[in-house]
């Protein structure tokens, strides 16, 4: 089966909707992830999810995701109603699922007994509002110093614990695995993947940040290429999403021609090891 690339908001946040919709026809993949944290864009600038839907329709793009409900392992009643807000959102836009981002501050100050404790609360107090829209929870492990929930082990744990597999699923980050070090892949349980590249040669994977995040060519670090290549192998069928958040790659002025250059760079290598 071909593999179904999409392409995350992070690609061009400063672009309008209509543009970045044109980006993603062009750059020839099939679905989009929606952010709930562009200022001044869908979702935050107060656009209705019925009129993203309609022009994503239109354009004859579907949705991978909406990204991302933030700290849901530090569950409160605002944390409960943001829930709800974006849940909801991503229901009426015909999102299948809604990517978990964990608490992931150097100075959250918890033990490893709190934050799993937290961990199984949050799962368990968002799973009736994921039920009621029949959203899933993509579970996305962050590989950054302070986060809370850095392993997929971690999060197959935790949902197992809580018999949430019927709300719940993994959200594969390629950079965020690499950046930890992690080496336990739980394929059955993967319902999203981003991707992004590597090409900066100075620094320890756990000194990487977010605007190291790239394009994926043949000067990738993170070895997308292997891990794809096994993932695709494992029967996974859902969306690979290209999610940079280099500024150099936001503002590149010929970001279409490049997009579709490193897609169709993961696309021959995938094809040529399968």
């Amino acid at each position: 089966m071909p593999i179904r690339f999409a392409l995350n908001r992070t690609c061009a946040p400063q672009m309008s909707l209509v543009d970045f919709i044109t980006v993603a026809v062009s750059s020839g993949v099939s679905a989009v992830e929606v952010r709930n944290d562009v200022e001044g864009r869908e979702f935050a600038d107060g656009t209705p999810a019925k009129e993203v839907k309609e022009r994503l329709d239109a354009a004859g793009l579907g949705v991978a995701s909406v990204n991302a409900l933030q700290r849901f392992n530090e569950w409160t009643p605002a944390r409960a109603k943001e829930a709800e807000t974006i849940i909801s959102y991503a229901a009426t836009l015909g999102a299948p699922g809604v990517v978990l981002c964990p608490v992931h501050n150097e100075d959250h100050g918890w033990t490893n007994a709190e934050a799993e404790r937290n961990l199984r609360d949050g799962l368990k107090k968002l799973r009736p509002i994921l039920k009621d829209h029949g959203i899933t929870g993509y579970v996305e492990p962050l590989g950054m110093k302070g986060s809370t929930m850095k392993r997929q082990s971690m999060a197959v744990e935790a949902v197992s614990d809580v018999d949430g597999w019927d709300a719940y699923a993994l959200c594969f980050d390629t950079f965020q695995f690499f950046r930890c070090g992690d080496n336990a892949m739980h394929y059955e349980r993967i319902g999203l993947a981003h991707m992004s590249g590597i090409s900066r040669a100075d620094l320890k994977p756990d000194a990487l940040t977010e605007p190291d995040r790239g394009l994926v060519f043949i000067d990738d670090r993170v070895d997308n290429i292997g891990l794809l290549r096994n993932l695709v192998a494992s029967g996974y069928s859902g969306f690979v999403s290209m999610e940079p958040f280099s500024p150099a790659v936001q503002n590149d002025p010929e970001l279409l021609a490049h997009m579709r250059a490193s897609l169709e760079y993961v696309s021959t290598l995938l094809k040529s090891l399968t």
